[in-house]
């Protein structure tokens, strides 16, 4: 969410040379050269959804054998195909369930809250604000932007508590210092997984540092040591 897939070309391009076929979607009402475009504030959770839905298709037209991953937002796209069983193998990295200084339930009605008032723009970084970098993402976001991928995340939790999630294989990935998510609630998603016999895997990874875009190197260059190889190896079949 307010990057595109510039953020995964590297990873992308190493999964290639081991033999795979990468498709790198780019989520909707993204891709604008205004990089102040307000486009994104008008993203909503069933567009996120049907963007995961539409990519796990198109995977499968790629291969017998379709794995995703994703960061943050992607991340819960990853995991809303877990659930529905869209794909074979799912990863979530860093999963954006809800805000990380709000318990999910009661973090619930203060997104819904922010989704009634006025749509506000919020930089990143107050103080680098259009400077920031990369300069191929968004230097910030919207507040119902912010609401409806907590919406997105809510979905699978509602899912959930209908059926088993589907899909053979999943990993939820945390990173235990990010600054930007709510790791509670990841835990409690996979414990429910868990309970319902699905034999997913929660893994906690500890020397990530403060940071949450922990796979683009232009911003994070300890991506292409301290992630990809583990990213890469929890991908293959």
């Amino acid at each position: 969410m307010t990057n595109c897939p510039q953020q995964f070309d590297e990873f992308a391009q190493q999964l290639h040379a081991r033999g795979e076929n990468v498709y790198v979607p780019r989520l909707p009402r993204h891709g604008h050269a205004d990089r102040l475009t307000p486009s994104i504030g008008e993203i909503t959770a069933a567009e996120i959804e049907a963007a995961a839905t539409e990519a796990a298709q198109f995977g499968r037209g790629l291969g017998t054998h379709v794995g995703v991953a994703g960061l943050s937002v992607g991340a819960t796209m990853a995991l809303w195909l877990a659930q529905t069983g869209a794909v074979d193998n799912a990863v979530g990295l860093a999963p954006f369930l809800m805000v990380p200084f709000a318990p999910r339930l009661p973090g619930m009605l203060l997104m819904r809250i922010l989704d009634v008032l006025p749509n506000r723009f919020l930089w990143w970084d107050p103080r680098l604000k259009e400077r920031i970098q990369p300069p191929y993402a968004y230097p910030g976001f919207w507040t119902h932007c912010l609401a409806q991928c907590a919406f997105a995340g809510a979905s699978i939790f509602a899912a959930a508590a209908r059926s088993k999630p589907a899909a053979p294989r999943c990993t939820i990935v945390l990173n235990a210092q990010d600054p930007a998510v709510n790791n509670a609630a990841a835990r409690e998603l996979a414990g429910r997984w868990q309970r319902d016999g699905a034999g997913y895997t929660l893994a906690i990874w500890d020397d990530l540092g403060k940071v949450h875009d922990v796979i683009d190197p232009s911003t994070y260059p300890g991506a292409r040591t301290l992630v990809y190889p583990r990213l890469a190896g929890l991908l293959e079949r």
